[in-house]
């Protein structure tokens, strides 16, 4: 197979899951900025907690690396990368230009991209949708990593070295201890709502570093960084959304991010 090179700014980590063949890994998704048109990508399996500093890139990123196509995705989005041919080039640090690149996209409401994998499995499978009204966010306690992915990190433990090279050693992957649900309208007119789990890697990042801290404290905090300072009356509020891989699934969103611009700006018109 070619590789293809991908220049992408990225907008998406989500949270660790365990992995068979590298204990655990993420999903990473952005935009690509190597050609004329804006246009998602995907990036999977990405062994984040497992590759060296210098590779482990920040979201708003730029950074290039060889991809091939996806095994057993027929997603349009999906490349799989070829970790020792990353770059991290650069960071977008300035707000207004990663919302340029975010404006060039396609206009996509979460309705529409529902009633596209309804009508064909392969169809747009990332976006970024506007929050037309919160209407609800759940924290709930996580049910702990299933039998299967207890024996994927036990198995993925005994492969050989990634890459070939000894590994750093990394802790075996926590479940986090809440699971978080976004109750919203889209910007359809029609819309009649939709709630799913935010599988951000912050979110994870977070839990991680209040581990130490009781229920209710961790609670609060997941509420304040995630709602409260996310969703409020002086921004206008959008969430990364992808769905899954498996044919069956497809038609199961899940937020992968948030992100947001003040309410008074005039950015965002093209995402309804």
């Amino acid at each position: 197979m070619v590789s293809q090179r991908v220049r992408m700014m990225v907008t998406v980590k989500a949270a660790p899951e365990p992995s068979r063949s590298y204990i655990d890994t993420v999903c990473v998704a952005g935009v690509r900025v190597d050609g004329d048109v804006r246009e998602w990508v995907r990036l999977y399996p990405v062994p984040f907690r497992h590759l060296s500093t210098a590779q482990q890139f920040a979201k708003y990123d730029i950074i290039e690396v060889d991809t091939l196509p996806a095994k057993n995705d027929s997603r349009s989005e999906s490349r799989r990368p070829i970790w020792e041919s990353l770059d991290v080039v650069a960071h977008v640090g300035a707000k207004a230009a990663r919302d340029l690149v975010l404006s060039e996209l396609p206009a996509v409401t979460m309705c529409d991209l529902l009633d596209g994998v309804r009508a064909h499995m392969d169809a747009q499978s990332l976006g970024i949708v506007t929050v037309r009204e919160l209407r609800g966010f759940m924290v709930s306690k996580h049910p702990g990593w299933s039998s299967a992915q207890q024996q994927a990190i036990q198995d993925a433990i005994h492969q050989p070295a990634l890459f070939g090279e000894p590994p750093q050693p990394v802790a075996p992957l926590e479940a986090p201890r809440f699971v978080v649900k976004i109750r919203y309208l889209c910007a359809a007119l029609s819309c009649r709502g939709h709630q799913p789990t935010l599988l951000d890697f912050e979110l994870a990042a977070l839990q991680h570093r209040g581990r130490f801290s009781s229920d209710e404290a961790l609670r609060t905090l997941i509420l304040k960084k995630f709602r409260d300072e996310q969703f409020h009356e002086g921004l206008r509020t959008s969430l990364y959304v992808g769905n899954i891989a498996d044919p069956p699934k497809r038609k199961s969103f899940s937020a992968l991010g948030i992100h947001h611009v003040p309410r008074g700006s005039d950015w965002g018109s093209t995402l309804f």
